[in-house]
């Protein structure tokens, strides 16, 4: 299992080309070759990128759902909108989907930096903005959050 770590500050074009940082692709370095896939987060206005094994593992748990309900039909539909499977170009860059830019506010005309951060098994892409002010959130709040999931991982194992 992947355990991808680190926040990294990255430049887009104005094309939408990310160099990748050489530190995630040495951490990466036995399934880049696979491809990447980028889609929206379902939770903010970010990117999530997966290494392809791991989406692979991701549409295996969907193909367990019922297309025929109508909850579980939605949810395929809307979760893989946009998702699109991406490969470096021979100078280490991601060309990101202005359909997807565009979900995450990354204005290229704007500001051209991202916030790429090792999420485990995936990774997420911010635009500099969004992230600074939801890092920066109150402190409390984040212990208030840290509390649960301490929480609920003690009851996972028992």
């Amino acid at each position: 299992m992947l355990n991808l770590l680190g926040e990294h500050i990255c430049k887009v074009d104005n094309k939408g080309r990310m160099l990748f940082p050489s530190k995630l692709r040495k951490q990466l370095e036995e399934v880049i070759h696979h491809g990447l896939v980028i889609n929206r987060d379902i939770y903010t206005k970010s990117l999530v990128l997966y290494p392809k094994p791991e989406w692979d593992r991701v549409q295996a748990d969907f193909g367990k759902l019922n297309r025929y309900n109508k909850v579980h039909s939605e949810f395929i539909r809307r979760f893989l909108n946009g998702a699109t499977v991406l490969e470096l170009d021979n100078q280490g860059r991601l060309l990101l989907p202005s359909t997807l830019l565009n979900y995450a506010q990354i204005d290229l005309k704007a500001n051209n930096e991202l916030v790429l951060i090792g999420a485990l098994e995936k990774m997420e892409i911010w635009s500099s903005d969004n992230y600074n002010s939801t890092v920066s959130d109150n402190p409390d709040d984040f212990a208030a959050i840290a509390e649960i999931v301490q929480r609920d991982l003690g009851n996972m194992n028992q």
